[in-house]
C-alpha cells in the first residue's frame, strides 16, 4: 500500500457560509443480511424488518417512502443557495439494495438535487453482498468511492461478530472495486473487543495494509447497551476492558502509521474523506434521508428515530426529533465528534452550523465538566478553534465513548 503522508492537518475543503450552504446527502438503508453482535446502529430494528429482502412489500414501501422524502427535502431547499458536495449511502447495509432499488433512489436524488458539484459519492458495501458485476453497477450509478466494514481478517472472529463474509471475500472486494474503476476504496477494521489479543489485532492490521485501498478506518469497540457483545461483558472488569481498548488501539495505530499512512483524524488514515472531515468539523449541512437518519439543517437537529421503520413509511417527511442545534445534548455530541479531527473544531464553522459561540458553550453548566476533563488532556484553544494534542486524541475519545456507554444500564 502506498499513500503519501499529509504534511498539514488543515484541509482544503468547502464550508457553509451565510450565503451558501454546503450539503452532505446521507441515505440510510436499514436492512442487513444478519445482525452483528457488536453493532449498535441496528439494535433498535426488529429482526423481521432488519432482514427483509428485495421484493418484500414492507421493503418496497420503504423505498417508496425514501424517494418521497428525498423529493420533499429537495423541494424544501430549492430556494436556498445550496451546493451538494458529498453523497453517502450507509446503514445497515447499503449494498443490500438490488439494482432496481438503488437506481430508483439515485434517480430520486438526481431529480431533487443538482449533483453536478458532488466531489465524493460513497456507498457502504459488505463483502458478502457484492461481486465485480454489482460493484461495476454502483460505479456506473454514480459512486466514486466504496467503503467496506471488514472489521477483522480472522474468520473465527468474523463468525463471533455475526458477520456473513469471510476474510477472503473482503480481500476480493478491494481488488474487484479497483478493477471496475473505483479510485477510492476504504475499509473499516475494529480493535478492542473484550477477548481480543494483540496478535489477532496485528494480523488484521497487517492484512489490511497489504490491500489496494486508499483509506483505512480504525474503530474501537463501543460497548453499547443492547448489543450481544455488551451483554457478555462482566461489569466488574470495566477497568480492565478500558485499559485493553486503549492498548489495542494504540498498537494498531502505531502499526498503521509505521506503514506510512497519514492519519488526519483519530483512527482515519490515508486519503482524506470529505464526508468524514466535513461531518466532524460541521463544515456542511447534513440532509439525512431514511429511517434512523440524522440531519443538521439551518441550525436545527432533526432525526428519524432508529427502528421505527413502519412509522417512517407512514410519514417520511416528519421528524421524531426536531430541536435547535444549540441544545446542550446535541452540542456535546458535536464536541466529541469534532475533536476526532487533528485540526479540531473550527470556530467559524461551529458558529454557522449551531448558531452558538464555542467559548460560551464550554462554560455551560452541563458541558463545563467535559471541558475541564478535556483541558486536563491538553485541550488547545486559539483563534482558529479547539483541538486536542495528536498524541492524546485517540485514547481520550475512547475513554469518553467507553465511559458513556458503560454508564448506561443494560437493556432488559
Amino acid at each position: 500500500m502506498t499513500i503519501a503522508p499529509t504534511a498539514d492537518t488543515r484541509l482544503d475543503l468547502p464550508s457553509s457560509t451565510a450565503d451558501q450552504r454546503v450539503l452532505m446527502l446521507y441515505v440510510h438503508v436499514p436492512f442487513c443480511h444478519s445482525r452483528c453482535t457488536f453493532c449498535d446502529w441496528v439494535q433498535a430494528i426488529p429482526n423481521k424488518d432488519l432482514l427483509r429482502k428485495p421484493g418484500d412489500s414492507v421493503r418496497e414501501n420503504y423505498i417508496r417512502a425514501l424517494c418521497r422524502e428525498i423529493e420533499h427535502r429537495g423541494a424544501e431547499l430549492a430556494d436556498a443557495a445550496t451546493m451538494p458536495y458529498v453523497i453517502y449511502w450507509g446503514g445497515g447495509t447499503a449494498s443490500s439494495l438490488d439494482d432496481d432499488e438503488a437506481t430508483r433512489v439515485m434517480t430520486a436524488l438526481r431529480d431533487a438535487f443538482d449533483l453536478s458539484t458532488v466531489a465524493e459519492a460513497t456507498i457502504e458495501c459488505s463483502p458478502d453482498t457484492v461481486d465485480e458485476r454489482k460493484l461495476a453497477f454502483f460505479r456506473d450509478l454514480g459512486f466514486n468511492r466504496v467503503s467496506s466494514g471488514v472489521q477483522s481478517f480472522d474468520d473465527e472472529r468474523l463468525k463471533r461478530l455475526g458477520r456473513r463474509h469471510t476474510a477472503d471475500q473482503a480481500i476480493r472486494l478491494t481488488h474487484a472495486a479497483r478493477a471496475v474503476g473505483f479510485d477510492d476504496v476504504s475499509i473499516d477494521i475494529m480493535s478492542g473487543f473484550p477477548d481480543q489479543s494483540v496478535d489477532e489485532l496485528r494480523h488484521t492490521v497487517d492484512r489490511a495494509l497489504e490491500l489496494p485501498v486508499t483509506h483505512l478506518s480504525l474503530y474501537s469497540f463501543r460497548p453499547t447497551p443492547g448489543t450481544f457483545m455488551r451483554r457478555r461483558m462482566d461489569p466488574d472488569e470495566k477497568r480492565g476492558y478500558l485499559r485493553s481498548q486503549k492498548l489495542l488501539f494504540t498498537e494498531a495505530r502505531r502499526r498503521i502509521n509505521a506503514a506510512g499512512l497519514a492519519e488526519y483524524a483519530s483512527g482515519y488514515f490515508g486519503k482524506v474523506s470529505p464526508f468524514a472531515a466535513m461531518y466532524f468539523q460541521l463544515r456542511a449541512d447534513t440532509v439525512g434521508l431514511g429511517s434512523g437518519a440524522i440531519s443538521l439543517v439551518n441550525q436545527q437537529f432533526l432525526s428519524h428515530r432508529k427502528g421505527l421503520l413502519h412509522a417512517y413509511v407512514q410519514a417520511p417527511t416528519s421528524f421524531d426529533i426536531a430541536v435547535p442545534a444549540s441544545q446542550d445534548r446535541v452540542l456535546v455530541s458535536f464536541l466529541q465528534a469534532g475533536l476526532a479531527m487533528f485540526d479540531g473544531i473550527l470556530r467559524d464553522e461551529w458558529r454557522t452550523a449551531t448558531g452558538t459561540d464555542l467559548d460560551e458553550v464550554l462554560t455551560r453548566a452541563s458541558i463545563a465538566p467535559l471541558a475541564e476533563f478535556l483541558r486536563g488532556r491538553g485541550l488547545v484553544s486559539d483563534e482558529r478553534g479547539i483541538r486536542l494534542p495528536v498524541r492524546n486524541v485517540g485514547v481520550t475519545l475512547i475513554e469518553l465513548a467507553f465511559e458513556m456507554a458503560m454508564s448506561q444500564p443494560e437493556l432488559a
